[in-house]
């Protein structure tokens, strides 16, 4: 068995919480593989298709659908397992290679960095990553990013006006600000003190925690930092832009009070996390696992879908989400290889060393 790595364990305690509790569901299978899908024989010779199995950390009714459409437009068969992200990589690694995944879809780019550090996911195909924006995919080539999340500032104007709004993250450790903002130790925030580790050093990480300890209020999830600004109890916060397309899919942008803003200028409060997919060394069918990667990346594949069913910012070139995001050429954020976040530990343990978890 291959042993957890720690960093996982770090992971755990925190971004499990603010993701989505485990269900297992099977989607229905097509009646047809197409060739390449046929791997097995049955006891009487006939060539049986292939299954494969996907492990996804997205929102499930979401995966469901990109399993579908995978299912409708090329005949092979998916069953889903939906978690969190890293309940998912735990059990993987846990795992090993008895692994019954074929491929992991995630939310963030750590949980399937951690996986590529370990050593267990397959190249993926270079036609694959070609289809989708240079500099959101690994320069490891051991995942594709095919849709992302930006950081934003949601605020309230009824309480701030967007230009009185911080220039930049750092700046939440000034005093001034006690008592404005709050924010969220999520996946993606545990990735921006990844972050500001690499770039600023862990000693002026740690004092810009502190700061953002005392003057800001933890409000545990993204959705409750947005709930928190849209009724008027905060000025602002910090959180990914997609919690707030969510809350105006379901009550109408129209009636939405609170705004987004951006903060753009390669700033660390304007990071672009992408979501991963990748395909398991373990999985018996590698052809039809590079395959979904493929079709997830194409235009009239899995983007069609990303861009029409979700707010996260579809990642296919020349693919735009048909929801009122800002474009994604207009965010400005910090240049860093996505594979770079595959050892939160630092970032875990200045966090837990400051008591914001």
């Amino acid at each position: 068995m291959v042993h957890l790595p720690r960093s996982l364990h770090l992971i755990g305690g925190l971004a499990a919480a603010a993701l989505l509790a485990t269900a297992l569901t099977a989607c229905s299978a097509g009646t047809t593989a197409e060739p390449g899908a046929e791997t097995g024989q049955s006891p009487s010779g006939a060539a049986t298709p292939a299954t494969l199995t996907i492990y996804s950390g997205q929102h499930e009714a979401f995966a469901q659908s990109l399993a579908d459409a995978f299912t409708a437009d090329t005949g092979i068969a998916t069953q889903l397992r939906a978690g969190s992200d890293v309940e998912l990589v735990n059990q993987i690694i846990e795992e090993g290679d008895n692994s019954k995944a074929d491929v992991i879809l995630t939310e963030e780019p750590g949980p399937i960095d951690t996986l590529a550090a370990a050593g267990v996911l397959s190249p993926v195909s270079p036609p694959t990553l070609a289809k989708t924006v240079t500099q959101y995919n690994p320069g490891n080539g051991l995942w594709l990013a095919w849709a992302a999340r930006a950081r934003s500032v949601v605020y309230n104007p009824t309480m701030i006006s967007a230009d009185k709004l911080p220039a930049h993250l750092l700046d939440l450790a000034d005093p001034k600000w006690k008592g404005t903002f709050a924010y969220a130790p999520s996946g993606a925030f545990v990735g921006t003190v990844t972050y500001l580790i690499d770039t600023i050093g862990a000693d002026k990480t740690r004092t810009w925690l502190e700061g953002i300890r005392d003057n800001g209020e933890n409000l545990g999830k993204n959705a409750a930092v947005r709930d928190a600004v849209e009724a008027g109890q905060i000025s602002f916060g910090l959180i990914n832009h997609y919690y707030w397309f969510l809350k105006a899919d379901e009550v109408g942008a129209e009636n939405m009070v609170s705004k987004q803003h951006y903060m753009g200028n390669q700033d660390a409060g304007a990071l672009v996390f992408p979501s991963g997919a990748g395909v398991l060394k373990t999985s018996s069918h590698q052809a039809e696992a590079q395959q979904f990667l493929g079709w997830l990346a194409d235009a009239d594949g899995g983007q069609k879908i990303v861009a029409s069913d979700s707010p996260q910012y579809p990642l296919g070139i020349g693919v735009t989400s048909t929801q009122d995001l800002e474009p994604l050429e207009n965010l400005d954020p910090p240049v860093v290889d996505s594979g770079d976040f595959a050892n939160p530990e630092n970032a875990q343990q200045l966090l837990v060393e400051v008591g914001i978890i």
